[in-house]
């Protein structure tokens, strides 16, 4: 059985697959890079390493062998065991082996396994489809022989004749408009003077030469009023402009009624849960969910395919009294790696260090097969 189609699929999600009592793969990001030699530019994409100090097997290629074939987890890691004892085989034999599309093993005298990737394909899922770029150098002999042609370049004959015709046609439009605005100016003072006779006036400036009428306001003799002036934010107390009025009658008075007084009702006792009795704080409500990038380092438990997987062993946490959070599938950045997997985590610190130091203490609590995840 090959391995490396197993191993790119989940190289693909996740940042490390261990092949049990082997090593352990581990991708980074590379950013993207220009080949100074071939002119080409190159997307981000994920590089493969190789430690050899990594085979404890953590399930998640046993797991993604016993889903694909629809077998058992014991024959998964049988299959496993066969594979790794055929690789093992190879490098006794020929001192070499190879995951096809993914990288070759060579063992050194003194030094262990010596790992070279020569993956082909592009195992960051942000750079999908993204093609590699070729671009050919701008040389400064380019340059000068276009900036050569440019200066030899024939130029029109009626070029020059039609500039000049238009500089003349735009200085004699404005010429006339400044004429016509001056003349418009001295006709209109001359108007308003009387100067010009009654045959001469135009009827465009007739209504411009008549004074303006008074327009005689009616007189609306109406009783004194008041305006009182609100401030803002406050209920008005009356309307804003009150007439004087024939006083109204007086309103009958209606005597408020005490207001009914509320008895308390007696707290119910508290029913003695069995995290009381043990000491520890009752854990209830919904399960605490991490949906978005947090920069944070969690210690996780166990992943699951489903949230219904994980829902159930954060509740069985929580009926113990311990706090578990489900991190959600999530697109990852720079330094954290997208999932697909619903992970139930039971504590989570600030920086690697922190979590890496609390690590052993955990693992008395809750396995040894946990492991610290960025999210």
């Amino acid at each position: 059985m090959q391995l490396t189609d197993h191993i790119q699929h989940l190289l693909r999600d996740h940042d490390c697959v261990i092949i049990p009592d082997f090593g352990g793969l581990i991708a980074d990001y590379e950013p993207a890079r220009l080949h100074p030699v071939r002119h080409t530019l190159a997307p981000p994409a994920k590089r493969v390493a190789f430690n050899q100090a990594l085979t404890r097997n953590d399930g998640l290629l046993v797991d993604a062998i016993s889903r694909h074939y629809g077998i058992g987890t014991p024959q998964a890691r049988q299959q496993v065991r066969e594979a790794v004892a055929n690789m093992q085989h190879e490098l006794d034999e020929q001192h070499r082996t190879e995951l096809p599309g993914i990288g070759i093993f060579r063992r050194a005298p003194g030094r262990g396994l010596d790992f070279e990737f020569t993956g082909q394909q592009n195992l960051l899922p942000a750079s999908f489809g993204l093609p590699e770029l070729t671009s050919r150098p701008v040389r400064a002999t380019d340059a000068v022989l276009a900036r050569e042609r440019s200066r030899q370049a024939p130029q029109p004959a009626l070029a020059p004749a039609r500039r000049r015709g238009l500089r003349k046609l735009a200085v004699s439009a404005m010429l006339a408009v400044s004429l016509g605005l001056v003349l418009t100016a001295q006709y209109q003072i001359a108007l308003r003077l009387g100067n010009i006779p009654e045959n001469w006036q135009l009827s465009v400036f007739k209504n411009d030469a008549e004074p303006a009428r008074p327009v005689q306001s009616a007189n609306l003799a109406s009783a004194a009023w008041t305006e009182s002036v609100v401030p803002d934010g406050a209920p008005e107390a009356q309307p804003e402009i009150s007439k004087p009025a024939e006083a109204a009658a007086p309103a009958p008075v209606v005597k408020a009624k005490p207001a009914a007084t509320v008895t308390p009702k007696a707290a119910s006792v508290a029913t003695v849960t069995k995290a009381a009795v043990e000491g520890r704080p009752a854990v209830t409500g919904k399960p605490v969910l991490v949906k978005g990038v947090s920069n944070r380092w969690y210690v996780v438990k166990a992943t699951f395919n489903s949230f219904a997987g994980a829902e159930k062993v954060q509740s069985n946490y929580a009926s113990k009294g311990h706090v578990a959070k489900i991190l959600m599938p999530r697109w990852g950045h720079r330094g954290v790696v997208n999932t697909k997997k619903y992970r139930v985590a039971v504590a989570d610190f600030a920086d690697k260090a922190t979590a890496q130091r609390n690590l052993p203490e955990l693992r008395k609590q809750f396995g040894n097969e946990i492991q610290v995840y960025p999210y």
